[in-house]
């Protein structure tokens, strides 16, 4: 859990790797937060656009804290952009999301080596699956229109394919489930150098008030879910994995693209 002046700022406090479940970055310690970080723990910067800021001569989150618009604008950035990831980096609010009503949640991954390993595939799809899912719960959503797309590499192509399901879904266990019947149809042979899943078809969740005849509860993945969650946001990410995951590598790095600014109705965390 992170206290500051913006939502970008706060993501960066779980990956402190402090757990004590609270970490304020202000002013006073930005400099010293940053010295602790690599580049590609920033939110937003994942390994390709840190490849692209190194056209800059910038591979530290101090570098980027301090770079110019002109050393920016040589990894690409045009000078609006610069100025928005300058703001942002100093914890400033960038972008107004007023009256923008979000449509879809998604999650895709960029691997740094394409594969076409079908366990590698899925367990990709897995962590994909469950990032979708706590954003969705996080806004109070559930979805119903669950979706899975994929960039061939090094071949050029791509491969989408959605489905509607019967009834509204929120866990990443319910997305993973739906989500991998899909992945099944893409063309085995090839490798894959991006995957991602979506939810769409979106409502609200319902209030959670037990039913006063039948004493209805949510469902026992459902409270799962919850309860990781709660886990989640006071340890950080990495706290609790499935299974099938210990061992793997750590969880796919929340990434906003150089000129993405944020998730307009996420409530809970606005």
């Amino acid at each position: 859990m992170g206290i500051s002046t913006s939502i970008w700022m706060a993501k960066q406090a779980p990956n402190l790797d402090k757990r004590d479940g609270l970490q304020r970055i202000d002013h006073r310690n930005l400099v010293s937060v940053f010295q602790r970080l690599e580049l590609t723990d920033l939110s937003g910067i994942a390994e390709a656009s840190a490849r692209r800021l190194a056209r800059g001569g910038i591979r530290t989150p101090l570098q980027l804290l301090f770079a110019t618009v002109e050393q920016l604008g040589l990894a690409g950035m045009s000078p609006e952009v610069a100025d928005s990831w300058r703001r942002r980096l100093r914890g400033f609010e960038v972008g107004s999301f007023a009256g923008v009503i979000r449509k879809s949640y998604s999650h895709s991954h960029v691997l740094a080596r394409a594969t076409s390993s079908r366990p590698e595939l899925e367990e990709l799809l897995m962590r994909l699956s469950e990032m979708v899912g706590r954003r969705l719960r996080a806004a109070g959503r559930r979805g119903s229109v669950v979706s899975v797309s994929v960039v061939y590499r090094p071949e050029a192509g791509h491969f989408s394919k959605q489905s509607k399901l019967a009834t509204s879904i929120a866990t990443g266990e319910e997305i993973y489930r739906a989500a991998l019947k899909l992945l099944a149809a893409r063309e085995p042979g090839r490798a894959v150098g991006t995957l991602g899943v979506g939810l769409a078809g979106l409502s609200d969740e319902d209030a959670g008030q037990l039913d006063l005849f039948t004493g209805t509860s949510p469902s026992r993945d459902v409270r799962l879910e919850a309860a990781m969650d709660a886990i989640r946001d006071r340890f950080g990410e990495d706290a609790v994995q499935r299974s099938r995951l210990l061992g793997r590598a750590r969880v796919v790095r929340d990434r906003i693209a150089f000129g993405n600014t944020g998730h307009p109705d996420d409530k809970r965390s606005n």
